[in-house]
């Protein structure tokens, strides 16, 4: 199945057929990635952590395909985020990857960012603590207030899910 195809049934995959943020569905995707979804995108890092100028593309030509659509949405503090709705139901080949979907659906984002970037150094050949170091010093107060423990705690989660 191509990249498209799974990138659309990851976006049905959610809760409403529905993804909150560019920044949440490239982490799902990488996220997802780990746990063996074949799309095989290259991510780069980048200011909120792994980035994948491919995905990015891609999600342009499954608007074109009209098998999802993007909106611009204004939050009640100005900022702009976008909303990307999947026009058809995803198909029986996403059903081993929906209970991470449905997981990661539930994340806070900072939390995704943060474990998206911890995956990428050890994806690196990085040991747990070079990695740890790294994402403190790349992501600063975002691991304060327990949520590097929790993103580590979101990644065991999710493991755990792929052996189930």
């Amino acid at each position: 199945m191509e990249r498209y195809r799974w990138l659309s049934a990851v976006v049905a995959a959610h809760p409403n057929g529905q993804v909150y943020g560019r920044t949440r569905l490239q982490k799902t995707i990488k996220l997802l990635q780990s746990l063996g979804l074949p799309t095989g995108y290259s991510y780069m890092n980048y200011f909120y952590g792994p980035y994948s100028e491919s995905l990015q593309s891609d999600i342009g030509l499954v608007q074109q395909l009209g098998l999802i659509t993007e909106e611009q949405q204004i939050a009640r503090d100005g900022t702009e985020y976008y909303v990307f709705t999947a026009r058809q139901p995803a198909g029986a080949e996403i059903d081993p990857y929906r209970p991470a979907i449905g997981f990661l659906s539930q994340a806070e984002p900072v939390l995704l960012e943060l474990a998206a970037t911890f995956q990428a150094f050890k994806e690196l050949g990085l040991d747990d603590a070079e990695a740890t170091r790294r994402l403190r010093q790349k992501k600063g107060v975002k691991c304060e207030n327990g949520n590097e423990e929790r993103a580590m705690r979101l990644l065991g989660d999710l493991s755990r899910l792929r052996a189930a």
